[in-house]
Order: structure tokens, then C-alpha cells, then sequence
């Protein structure tokens, strides 16, 4: 089937807004360094041993992001997506809440837990019940303003709590070359917009390739996170199905189910999100990997960012370049990537008694 999406009038087809975030990235991440610089750290967050992200979906990825980023830290990270926390959490766990809408029953329940078992406690939202519950608790709040998607909220749900845990030293941020970053970005931008033909630019070009597939993304162990963001993405955005694996795991168990139904690895497309700081082995991996792909002709696609500076900023590039690609896949998909009625669907029946 063929597919143009390079005639598409976006904002005729109820788009202008999410292509407006998607380019408005950069001025977010701006704005969410400015509110973390300007939040002072309590002193008795100091004396933590453990954080943990509480958070769900699109928020909550921002936390499994930051614990991909802060794999040399002495202090432990763990990330919760449910309505209650470990056993473990006491007086000396940082309990970080991420929720755009502030209103995720699974992280008030958690927030809520945390406070129950005395963990000091910190959420960052737009407002809703989850900045009530911190003046309940007297627990530090940092808002932010963005009337969208949480899904198109992450350069605030990422930015400030890592520039926060920089402060206490379990990540590393360097101004200079957050600056040098935002110029990759809008580099980057520039080709991933919508009129940018699909001939030259990368995201349609994704796109097309994913259409009509079942889509398996596979990441190293460093960037996992970003594999399941783009899963995620995909999923919601598109209403395309796809999962994501992790190597080395991949190689242990995935790799082996490829041999059957030998008349639907066609159905499937590959792809490997892969980081310029993987470690020798890794690469190697993904070398065979993608060999062993090659020889059973499933289609595939590796995708890497050589011109990112260190993690950080390789991470915001793939997000923006995760964004576009999806919203892409939508088109050609003919669905609206902001609605997404079974999403609600669950969510109206949790809220019937």
C-alpha cells in the first residue's frame, strides 16, 4: 500500500497542537532546567540511601530514564509503577512522585504509602491531588505549567528531577553541554519536522518502513529505557503494536523464537536503538544480532545518534527523535495519536464502584 505522508495538512487533521509540542521541545527542556535550578534541595534529602520514581506510562518512563543515566551512582535508584511500595522503604528512602496530570491514582496511592512508612517525599506535576497531598504532607512540590500530553510533557518530567538528583550527586549535568545539546537538537529538529520531505527525513522515512508491521525494538542495557519509550510511543501514538527487549537478554531467549510461524517473520520489523557508550561487548552483540537477522531476511533497522555529546543528551535525542516517528506512524495509520479510548476505557470502568 502506498502511503504519502508528505501531503498531510497537519493542523487540518487536528495535529497543530501535538506538532507544536513536538517543536516546542526545546523551549521545554529550557524552561525545565530554569524551574529545577531555581528549586532549593531541602537539606534532609542529603541523608537518603535509596530513591525511587513513583510514576506510570509516559511519566512515569522519566524515571526508568534516569535510572538508565545514573548506573554509576552509589545510591540506588528503583522505579515503581503500582499502587503500593517495597517493604523496604523507610525514613532514608527518597520517594520522587512523577505525574504530569497529578491525578494517577496508582502514584497518589504510592505517594501516600511512602508517607505511611516515612520516606521523605517529593512530586512534580502540574497541580491536581498530588500537590494537594504534598501541603498535607509538607512535602516539597514542583510544578510546572504545560496544558498537553503527559506523553509530550517529558522535557519537564525528565529534566527536573535529574537536574535535582544532580545536586545531591547521583548524576552528573554540565551547563555547557546542555547548550551544546539544545543546538543538536534544533539541528535535529529541523530535518524531523513535518515539512521536511520524507526522502530526507529520518522520522517519515521510520515511519513508512514500520507501516503496516508488528514492531519488536530492541535496546542495550544501558538505554532500555528508550526502548520502552518507544514501544510505549508506538502503542499509544499510533495504536501500532510493538514490544521491547533488551540485549544481552535478547540473545538467551528472543533470538531463539524467531524460527516460527516460519510464514510470519515477515510480519515483523526490527528495531535496534543502539548508544555510542554501549560497551565492546554490547556492539558486538548487536553486530550478530543483526547479522542473524540479515540471514533470516527479517527486516531491520539500527538506529544510533554518533553526534551526542555524552547519555544526556543522547537520550533527549532519541526522545525527539521517538516523538516524531510515532506521530508519523500515526498518519499513515490513519488514527488520531492523541486520543486513546481504551486507555480511557480502563480507567472509566477502575472508576466505576
Amino acid at each position: 500500500m502506498n502511503i504519502n505522508i508528505d501531503k498531510i495538512d497537519y493542523k487540518s487533521r487536528g495535529l497543530g497542537k501535538m506538532v507544536g509540542d513536538l517543536l516546542s521541545f526545546t523551549d521545554y527542556l529550557r524552561e525545565a532546567k530554569k524551574i529545577a535550578e531555581n528549586f532549593a534541595l531541602p537539606s534532609y534529602f542529603i541523608n537518603c540511601n535509596r530513591i525511587i520514581f513513583v510514576g506510570m506510562g509516559a511519566s512515569g518512563i522519566a524515571g526508568k530514564i534516569i535510572k538508565n543515566l545514573a548506573s554509576e551512582s552509589k545510591i540506588p535508584l528503583e522505579v515503581v509503577s503500582d499502587y503500593k511500595l517495597p517493604a523496604f522503604v523507610d525514613k532514608n528512602t527518597f520517594v520522587i512522585a512523577l505525574t504530569h496530570s497529578g491525578d494517577t491514582e496508582e502514584v497518589l496511592s504510592s505517594f501516600v504509602d511512602g508517607y505511611q512508612k516515612g520516606a521523605k517525599l517529593m512530586a512534580i506535576s502540574t497541580g491536581g491531588r498530588i500537590a494537594s497531598l504534598c501541603r498535607k504532607f509538607s512535602a516539597p512540590f514542583i510544578g510546572y505549567q504545560l496544558d498537553t500530553e503527559p506523553k509530550l510533557a517529558i522535557g519537564y518530567l525528565l529534566m527536573i528531577p535529574y537536574i535535582v538528583l544532580s545536586k545531591l550527586g547521583v548524576v552528573d549535568f554540565s551547563n555547557q553541554n546542555f547548550e551544546d545539546l539544545l543546538i543538536l537538537l534544533g539541528k535535529q529538529t529541523e530535518k524531523l519536522k513535518p515539512d521536511c520531505h520524507s526522502a530526507t527525513n529520518p522520522a517519515k522515512d521510520l515511519a513508512l518502513r514500520m507501516h503496516g508491521k508488528l514492531i519488536q525494538i530492541v535496546g542495550s542495557a544501558n538505554i532500555a529505557s528508550l526502548a520502552e519509550r518507544f514501544s510505549q510511543a508506538i502503542n499509544e501514538d499510533a495504536k501500532n503494536f510493538a514490544n521491547f527487549a533488551v540485549i544481552p537478554d535478547i540473545n538467551h531467549n528472543l533470538i531463539a523464537g524467531l524460527e516460527h510461524p516460519k510464514d510470519k517473520t515477515s510480519d515483523i520489523y526490527f528495531l535496534s536503538l543502539e548508544s555510542k557508550f554501549s560497551s565492546a561487548e554490547i556492539k558486538k552483540r548487536e553486530n550478530i544480532t543483526s547479522a542473524i537477522l540479515d540471514r533470516k531476511r527479517i527486516d531491520h533497522l539500527r538506529i544510533s545518534f554518533p553526534e551526542a555529546i555524552d547519555p544526556l543528551s543522547e537520550t533527549i535525542l532519541a526522545i525527539n527523535f521517538i516523538g516524531f516517528s510515532a506521530l508519523y506512524l500515526a498518519v499513515a495509520n490513519k488514527v488520531d495519536p492523541i486520543s486513546c479510548e481504551m486507555v480511557t476505557l480502563v480507567k472509566n470502568e477502575m472508576s466505576k464502584n
